[in-house]
């Protein structure tokens, strides 16, 4: 294990002023995770581990599963908390850290009969929900256009309790093209989750064994041209005391119904 006393030793700087997400790690394609909870699932997962950073402790209580992991030696570092808060910008719950490698992404002949789309859904912590939910109601194939944060993001990550890690996640540059692909070549039924005049309350739905759901930016929601090329939209029947559900609520409905 290597003891940072240098709040700029170079060893550490993916781990540095984590308020926004830094430009390398997106350039270096890694993430952070965070949370003693969190940073174990990624030693169990099969994403490659770039380094870990943590309290002493976290080592004392975990080295079988480092060493399980082969997490060498030069890539293990830790620091007293005090220095770990100055590194990383925001005071630390759990002093525990680490950074994984981001999986290459499924190809579509990859994913399985259910799959979340999101389409330009900003706010990290709405994606992060989403794919927890994702993980919780036993879908794990997910689609994001480029509009949409990252699932790897910090926050996304930490929101999604590390299931990001086990899920299979495609980024398509081209979202129209792409669901035209899903129904054309591989069968999918194509559905929007969206309060329109001509939508089928959540209730009265069926689904079909193989589709696609999308769910829509926090604010405009689906784009218009997804709509006019999704086979059926569904919209949630809730009081008219409430304009809308979070999109993260919302997905939470729709996946269990």
């Amino acid at each position: 294990m290597i003891k940072i006393t240098d709040l700029n030793d170079p060893r550490i700087e993916y781990y540095k002023n984590l308020r926004f997400t830094p430009a390398k790690h997106t350039e270096d394609n890694v993430f952070v995770v965070e949370s003693e909870k969190v940073t174990l699932m990624l030693l169990r997962s099969d994403i490659e581990i770039v380094s870990v950073f943590a309290l002493p402790e976290f080592y004392e209580a975990h080295a079988e599963l480092m060493d399980a992991r082969k997490v060498p030696d030069e890539s293990r570092f830790y620091a007293d908390r005090a220095l770990m808060k100055d590194v990383v910008g925001f005071r630390l719950h759990s002093g525990m850290m680490a950074v994984g490698r981001q999986p290459a992404q499924t190809g579509l002949d990859e994913l399985s009969n259910r799959i979340v789309i999101m389409n330009g859904i900003i706010n990290s912590e709405n994606v992060g929900a989403i794919v927890r939910n994702c993980a919780a109601f036993g879908v794990d194939s997910i689609l994001c256009d480029r509009k949409t944060s990252s699932p790897f993001l910090r926050r996304a990550v930490r929101v999604s309790m590390g299931s990001v890690m086990f899920q299979k996640i495609h980024i398509t540059d081209d979202l129209p093209a792409t669901l035209n692909e899903l129904r054309n070549r591989l069968g999918y039924s194509i559905i929007s989750a969206e309060l329109t005049d001509d939508a089928t309350s959540l209730k009265e739905y069926n689904f079909p064994e193989k589709h696609c759901i999308i769910f829509g930016s926090e604010g405009p929601g689906v784009d218009q041209e997804i709509l006019d090329l999704s086979d059926a939209v569904v919209f949630i029947p809730i009081s008219e005391k409430v304009a809308s559900l979070n999109v993260g609520a919302a997905a939470a409905v729709v996946l269990w119904g």
